[in-house]
């Protein structure tokens, strides 16, 4: 297959856009073995590497991820990742933009990288200090995935407080009136989520449920800074499990701040012969390719990372052309996803 294009190359062996062009520009940002996968592939299939080099562009924009690194040895398979990544690299490219990273801040040569003329922080996992450092730096940058609202700097970020009030409409639908929290999200975006939840409770005048916070434990994650899903995952059902072995939640409903909290939640459920749906109802948030293969298929917010990489991208090429524009705020829109794990309140609680 001549002529063989980047995407096409990503398609073909499972990766982002962005993973191809780090490889293929010997950029640091993705694993040995995937990098060796792509040059591997690239070469078999005839990739003309005189493709990878711009004649011309307007600037060189980096991304920087605050977010996924911690979260897995190889961030590039997460599929939220991928698309991010494809729809920041396709809007940067067609803007006339080249494309650099994405680098983790941990990574050995961080400090070497190429000078930026911009940035894109995936920043839901950034710190305060990260934040401060990074403003003095004197770059224009926008945060993605993080509303940081009380600060004045450019962010792109879900709209956390409609999809938490949507799952609560739909809940009472239902006829729930006691909902429970489960949290394992630390940092702005998870307080966000669960602050928007209280005021759902309040405004609704329902009656809060049981709140569970089964965040990775800090001393912990000292020890063992980066960890698998599975791994996570395995961690809150340890924690569920020891909240459920104190008896039966009183609240029928509960709202869980991610897709793999809310199926924790469903396995440790069905450990104490509770049946997620049928006895206790269950939101996600993030609607994962997986949430609707679960049993029940799972109820979740949906949001859009495509979106969220291509808006991301455009208000960072905005601030470039642009000098001394004032910082913006923006939500994208999340969507309920109503499936089987949310149903009726059970008739013995009515």
């Amino acid at each position: 297959m001549a002529g063989i294009s980047m995407r096409e190359l990503a398609e073909l062996l499972n990766v982002s856009v962005a993973s191809v062009s780090v490889a293929l520009r010997g950029k640091p940002g993705i694993s040995e073995e995937t990098r060796a996968r792509i040059l591997e592939e690239a070469k078999k299939r005839g990739y003309d590497m005189n493709r990878i080099h711009t004649p011309f562009s307007k600037g060189l924009i980096e991304v920087l991820d605050y977010t996924y690194y911690s979260r897995s040895t190889a961030p590039e398979e997460i599929p939220y990742y991928r698309q991010f990544l494809d729809a920041v690299t396709t809007t940067i490219n067609n803007q006339g933009y080249t494309l650099s990273g994405p680098f983790h801040p941990t990574e050995p040569g961080f400090s070497s990288r190429p000078p930026a003329d911009g940035s894109i922080l995936l920043g839901a996992g950034i710190s305060l200090q990260e934040l401060a450092e990074y403003r003095q730096r004197g770059i224009p940058f926008v945060i993605a995935g993080n509303s940081l609202s009380e600060f004045p700097v450019n962010t792109v970020s879900h709209d956390n407080f409609y999809g938490i009030q949507a799952g609560i409409a739909h809940l009472v639908s239902l006829g729930h009136s006691k909902i429970g929290y489960i949290r394992s999200m630390g940092g702005p975006p998870g307080r966000e989520r669960y602050q928007a939840y209280r005021y759902a409770v309040q405004e609704k005048g329902l009656e809060y449920g049981e709140y569970v916070d089964i965040t990775w434990d800090a001393a912990y994650q000292r020890q063992k800074p980066f960890f698998t899903g599975t791994e996570l995952s395995e961690y809150w059902i340890s924690r569920l499990h020891t909240w459920l072995e104190q008896g039966v939640p009183s609240a029928t409903a509960f709202l869980c701040d991610s897709d793999l909290t809310a199926a924790s939640l469903m396995r440790a459920l069905r450990s104490h012969s509770l049946i997620p749906g049928e006895d206790i109802s269950v939101i996600g948030f993030d609607d994962q390719p997986f949430a609707a293969l679960l049993e029940p298929p799972l109820t979740s917010v949906h949001t859009y990372e495509p979106e969220l990489g291509a808006a991301v991208a455009e208000q960072l090429i905005f601030c470039l052309e642009h000098p001394g524009c004032r910082y913006r705020h923006v939500r994208l829109g999340t969507e309920l996803m109503i499936r089987e794990s949310t149903q009726p309140k059970p008739q013995k609680f009515l």
